[in-house]
C-alpha cells in the first residue's frame, strides 16, 4: 500500500511539476511575441534550473532559446546593415588626406600616415607623429633630434589640464635611440592605450596652444605645430571610425554564424 500511495504521489507531483512548465513556457512565448527578450531568457532559465528531470519541456524552451537568439541576430544584422554604409562612407573621406604605405618585406599591416606628417618630409624635426595601421591600432611617436635627453614619457598640457603617456624605460623596443651624422635622434612609439588618451586630448584642445614637456634624464619643451595637431586629430579620428567599422563586421560575422548553426541543427 504505501508502494502504491508513493507512485500516486509521485504521478501527481510530476502532473503538478508539468503544469507549472507549461504555465512557464506560455509566458515565455508571450514574451517573445512582445519583444521582452531578456525576460523571456531569465524565464527559460527557470525551467532548466527548477525541473530538472522534464526532458520534453526544456526540449521546448531550448527551442524557444533558439529563437530569440535567431530574432537577436536578425536584428544585430539589419541594424550592422543600416550602418555599416555610413561608416564606410565616413571612412573613405577622412582616408583622403592619408597615405597608406607597406613594405612587404617586412610590414604584416600597412599604415594609414597624414600627407603632412610623411617621413621624408620630417625627417629632420622634433614633432609627435601618429598613424593608424591596417588592423586598427593607433600609433603615437615622439620624435626628438638634439642633445641627448633620454626622454621616457611625453606630457601634453593647456594650462592645468595634462595628458602624460606611459614611461617607457629606456631598454624597451619602443625607446629607441640612435646616432647619425654627429645628430642624437631619440624616439618613442605608444601603441594604442599607452598613450594614455594623449592623442585624444590633442584632438580634443587642438584650437589650443598645446605645450608638450619630454620627461627623462633632461626635458626639453616646445609647442605643438597646427600642422601637427590637426594631423594627429584627423588620425585619430580615423582610428575612432575604423574601430566602429571593424566592430560592427564583427558583429555581422557573429549573427551570421548564430543563424547558421541554428538552422543547420532546426
Amino acid at each position: 500500500m504505501l508502494l502504491v500511495f508513493s507512485l500516486f504521489t509521485s504521478c501527481d507531483s510530476r502532473k503538478e511539476q508539468e503544469k507549472q512548465a507549461d504555465i512557464r513556457l506560455k509566458h515565455i512565448e508571450q514574451l517573445i511575441s512582445q519583444n521582452t527578450l531578456n525576460a523571456a531568457k531569465i524565464e527559460i532559465d527557470s525551467i532548466h534550473l527548477l525541473f530538472p528531470k522534464l526532458v520534453e519541456k526544456r526540449k521546448i524552451a531550448a527551442a524557444f532559446e533558439d529563437t530569440i537568439a535567431r530574432r537577436e541576430s536578425s536584428r544585430t544584422l539589419a541594424y550592422c546593415d543600416s550602418i555599416l554604409p555610413k561608416k564606410q562612407h565616413e571612412l573613405d573621406s577622412i582616408q583622403r588626406n592619408f597615405r597608406f604605405e607597406k613594405d612587404l618585406s617586412f610590414q604584416e599591416f600597412g599604415n594609414f600616415v597624414y600627407k603632412t606628417q610623411l617621413t621624408e618630409s620630417n625627417s629632420n624635426r622634433i614633432y609627435i607623429k601618429s598613424y593608424v595601421d591596417e588592423n586598427s591600432d593607433l600609433y603615437l611617436i615622439s620624435n626628438y633630434c638634439g642633445p641627448k635627453i633620454d626622454h621616457t614619457s611625453i606630457e601634453v598640457s593647456v594650462g592645468d589640464l595634462i595628458a602624460r603617456t606611459d614611461t617607457l624605460a629606456t631598454t624597451s623596443a619602443a625607446n629607441h635611440s640612435f646616432n647619425d651624422g654627429g645628430m642624437h635622434w631619440e624616439t618613442l612609439t605608444y601603441k594604442n592605450d599607452a598613450a594614455n588618451g594623449v592623442a585624444g586630448f590633442i584632438t580634443q584642445e587642438a584650437s589650443k596652444r598645446i605645450k608638450v614637456s619630454l620627461h627623462g634624464k633632461k626635458s626639453y619643451v616646445y609647442y605643438l605645430a597646427d600642422s601637427d595637431k590637426r594631423a594627429i586629430a584627423e588620425t585619430y579620428r580615423l582610428w575612432v571610425v575604423k574601430k566602429d567599422l571593424t566592430q560592427l563586421e564583427k558583429e555581422i560575422r557573429k549573427a551570421r554564424i548564430r543563424i547558421a548553426r541554428i538552422n543547420k541543427f532546426r
